[in-house]
């Protein structure tokens, strides 16, 4: 699901970027709004499966890597949020009892 939204999001950057020079025509403000709430849906999705926290991490990653105003503190602590909550759900091992001798 959030691969979708994902890949939702970066086609219509690149729409976006295609009408950088219109940004005041009502096309480029749709895409903006648009672009907008996908971005919102894909920040407030929880990670059901580890893909789809490695989806995001990626994600964020690359909008992070590609953005050089400075203002990266949410994504950063988005991602560190995934991380922690994966590392804590992840493969819990398992208490053998009434078997092998144990």
């Amino acid at each position: 699901m959030v691969a979708v939204m994902v890949e939702e999001f970066r086609e219509m950057q690149r729409q976006l970027a295609s009408t950088l020079e219109a940004y005041e025509t009502p096309e480029f403000k749709r895409l903006d709004s648009r672009i907008a709430r996908v971005f919102d849906a894909i920040y407030r999705h929880e990670p059901q499966t580890s893909e789809e926290a490695r989806t995001m991490t990626r994600f964020f990653l690359d909008l992070i890597g590609d953005n050089d105003a400075g203002d990266n503190i949410h994504l950063i602590e988005k991602l560190r949020t995934i991380v922690d909550d994966c590392a804590t759900r992840g493969n819990r091992s398992m208490e053998i009892a009434h078997g092998a001798g144990i």
